[in-house]
């Protein structure tokens, strides 16, 4: 351990919770809808291939959630700055 680095920025921290606590309630209430249409809703023919379909966009909103809350929530390495060219 380097005892010269600095400390991790507040401001990096806050955003991760931040983000957090919206993808968390959003997840939850994404799995709760889902668990009562298993339940209720006969898989049987069109209504079983709109449920997969729900399934899926549902794992690709809660898989996108936590995406952004982790991006928000790690390290970002500065970006160069672009390259200008000088009109010929």
């Amino acid at each position: 351990m380097d005892p010269y680095t600095t400390a991790p920025d507040r401001s990096r921290w806050r955003r991760g919770v931040y983000a957090a606590g919206l993808v968390i309630p959003f997840t939850a209430s994404q799995l709760w809808a889902l668990l009562v249409l298993l339940r209720l809703a006969p898989l049987g023919g069109l209504v079983g291939q709109a449920f997969v379909l729900v399934l899926l966009g549902s794992a690709v909103a809660i898989w996108a959630g936590w995406r952004w809350t982790w991006q928000l929530g790690r390290d970002r390495k500065p970006e160069p700055a672009p390259k200008t060219r000088i009109p010929t």
